[in-house]
């Protein structure tokens, strides 16, 4: 087996020790490249204006990644250290773990720290409404030290039995341009959705690059074995909030939609 980077550490989203929000200073969980592979953690943020909220509220974008590129475009001020100005470029190569992290801490930084939500109960005997709430502070987060170009494992067996390598799997993270890209099948479609994903950031299976054609015929093991992967290692807040009817008990836990909550037509 390949060895693996060591898994993101799991810490509570409160301010780090090198965050500053007085200043904007904020520490991403993952981290920005530079050419020579170098991770730049650090980034400086403004304060949020009316004019933002204009552009959070703009119905013209075509999908809501778009939009959050677009935004933090505007919002991100720097990146200290690093020699690429702050453009939807450098933006859109983001890690999506580290884009969420920004929305849920400009938002915690703008408007406090409790979220107030209202879910249906998922039980048909029950059906209730029940008020939920929790604090940004409280959700985990997954951070690495640096960031890696390539992360390489090997899958439980080859896809060839008369070829060795052909279960060693190298790719990369995906941004925030992978997100753009998948994100109008993804509700509708999340397995075409990974379809794309994979023949964007595999960059090697066996001896050879993936397909979106190729990506579309693995066995579904393959697939899964990515998708378990890329979950393991990629860095970013944990979305998921658990929670239990308050009305008849049932289990109501959710992954919490940080696009449709930040965006107000997301």
């Amino acid at each position: 087996m390949v060895a693996i980077a060591m898994e993101p550490q799991l810490t509570p989203a409160a301010a780090l020790p090198g965050e500053d929000w007085a200043v904007g200073r904020l520490e991403l969980p993952g981290g920005v490249l530079d050419s020579r592979g170098q991770c730049f953690k650090s980034v400086i943020v403004r304060q949020l204006t009316g004019r933002d909220e204009e552009l959070l509220a703009d119905r013209r974008y075509r999908n809501a990644a778009q939009q959050v590129s677009e935004f933090l475009a505007h919002v991100l001020v720097e990146v200290p250290g690093l020699n690429k100005p702050v453009s939807k470029e450098l933006v859109s190569e983001m890690l999506i773990g580290d884009r969420d992290y920004l929305l849920l801490r400009l938002r915690q930084i703008c408007l406090g720290d409790q979220v107030e939500q209202v879910m249906r109960c998922p039980a048909s005997a029950c059906g209730r409404k029940a008020d939920v709430e929790f604090l940004i502070s409280e959700l985990p987060v997954r951070r690495v030290k640096a960031v890696q170009p390539l992360y390489e494992f090997d899958l439980s067996e080859p896809l060839r039995k008369d070829d060795s390598k052909s279960g060693h799997v190298a790719l990369r993270l995906p941004t925030g341009l992978d997100l753009e890209a998948i994100m109008d099948c993804k509700d509708v479609n999340p397995a075409m959705a990974n379809t794309k994903l994979f023949a964007r950031i595999v960059k090697k299976l066996g001896r050879e690059g993936l397909s979106e054609a190729a990506a579309r015929e693995l066995p579904l093991r393959t697939r899964h074995e990515i998708t378990d992967f890329l979950r393991k290692i990629t860095p970013g807040p944990e979305l998921k909030i658990e929670i239990q009817c308050p009305h008849c008990g049932v289990d109501m836990s959710y992954p919490f939609d940080l696009y449709g909550f930040f965006l107000p037509n997301g």
